[in-house]
């Protein structure tokens, strides 16, 4: 485990350079589109002139994921162009693709995290992020931007999940949300329901299925920890017996000893907290060669695009997978007509996978955000808190005080077959905010 150890210490230490005086990014640079990093690919912008900003996205472009990544940015490109033709009021807006995975790593790298942050901070064009989608990367982005000269940058998540992020659970990081928000002002707002919803949903599936004896796994991300600690708490609420938590490393090249010891406790299910791009192909095939087909495994959104995780072959045939937002099936006459609009332009072939479809949600909301601020990165800020949605793509909504989702909290269950997701329950919470 020693790579996640070298990982978290350096998520540690990255935030402690954000919260510092000194040194989260340069100093304010005019901006151009050509002075964002390497990692960053070419403007994309066919209106007059030069766009007055330039809004980013932050995905893991490499690795596990990636083909629902690119989907993501092509959600944006479609929104920009088909519904907003690169004005959001007043403003001329461009949009560059950025990446915060490394082919090494085949996820997101920290390092690029915090490099690419505090680039988009440093550069006065940069208007708004749109990311990322892990939730241990934002954990570094977050900061630098709060801080970022010339103000707090927005940032819109169409999926992070981790609570820490925004507000209050018991397991819960020391000092978050806090740390994140050096302003003492929020930067940060996300259409997709937490880790304590997300987490609870699928022990609730589990209990629908009379399991009673699950065996918990998790990656060790912030992610994968996170809602694999708030499955495990309403799993003990339901009685169930918990008979393991402990990580898996992604760096092993062999699962079958863990897949017995899970064997050997009597488990009759399985939960996997984690990224599919954790080699979780490979550990899913260890598990169901030792398991067996009758004991039941699932885990959290980590485990989509579901192309990812059906490349474990049979082993992934029957494996259950939550994603944290309104079945694509369920949504309005809006929702649908985006997911048409989506399919036919960017050529979509096969299953369309729930978060370029929130992630076209996310940029309305920053693009709209955008148009009803001054211009100024803190009033773009400002203005996500003031969002509120009527018949949008996800519905009817708002942000609470923290930048989450509200009112209606969704929670979608679905169940590999074939070569897809098929859907099986969603989860609705309704809150008071």
């Amino acid at each position: 485990m020693r790579n996640r150890i070298m990982i978290g210490g350096a998520i540690a230490a990255v935030i402690g350079l954000a919260l510092g005086a000194a040194a989260i990014a340069g100093p304010l640079s005019s901006g151009t589109a050509s002075k964002l990093p390497s990692s960053c690919g070419p403007l994309f912008y066919k209106g007059s002139g030069t766009p007055k900003f330039i809004v980013v996205s932050d995905l893991p472009l490499q690795g596990g994921g990636r083909t629902q990544n690119l989907l993501m940015g092509q959600a944006i490109r479609y929104v920009l162009e088909k519904q907003y033709k690169f004005k959001a009021g007043n403003y001329t807006v461009g949009y560059q693709e950025c990446d915060d995975a490394t082919a090494q790593a085949g996820r997101y790298d920290p390092a690029v995290c915090s490099s690419n942050a505090r680039a988009y901070a440093s550069n006065a064009q940069v208007i708004g992020v749109l990311g990322t989608f892990n939730s241990g990367c934002s954990k570094l982005v977050i900061p630098i931007l709060n801080r970022a000269p010339g103000g707090r940058v927005a940032m819109v998540s169409s999926a992070n999940t981790a609570v820490g992020l925004t507000h209050y659970a018991p397991w819960n990081d020391p000092g978050e949300p806090d740390i994140y928000y050096p302003t003492k002002k929020r930067n940060y707002v996300r259409v997709a329901a937490s880790d304590e919803y997300q987490g609870p949903a699928m022990a609730d599936f589990y209990k629908k299925l009379k399991k009673s004896k699950v065996y918990i796994l998790q990656d060790n991300t912030t992610f994968g920890k996170g809602v694999a600690n708030a499955f495990r708490s309403r799993a003990q609420k339901l009685n169930m017996n918990v008979l393991g938590f402990e990580a898996w490393s992604e760096k092993a090249t062999d699962y079958t000893a863990i897949a017995q010891k899970i064997k050997d406790s009597g488990a009759d299910s399985v939960y996997l907290g984690g990224l599919v791009a954790d080699n979780g192909v490979k550990l899913l095939k260890d598990l169901r060669s030792v398991l067996g087909p009758k004991v039941v495994m699932g885990g959290p959104d980590g485990w989509t695009p579901e192309t990812e995780t059906l490349a474990a072959g049979s082993a992934a045939q029957g494996f259950y997978i939550t994603y944290a937002g309104q079945p694509l099936l369920t949504l309005g006459p809006t929702g649908k007509k985006f997911i048409a609009g989506l399919t036919a332009y960017a050529k979509v072939k096969g299953q369309m996978p729930p978060y370029p479809i929130y992630q076209g949600q996310s940029a309305q909301v920053m693009f709209d955000a955008i148009a009803r601020s001054n211009g100024t990165r803190s009033s773009v800020s400002d203005q996500l808190f003031k969002t509120n949605v009527k018949n949008g793509i996800m519905g009817t909504f708002h942000f609470d005080k923290n930048g989450d989702f509200a009112p209606t909290k969704y929670i979608t269950v679905e169940v590999l077959k074939g070569n897809a997701g098929v859907y099986k329950d969603v989860v609705i919470t309704k809150t008071n905010t």
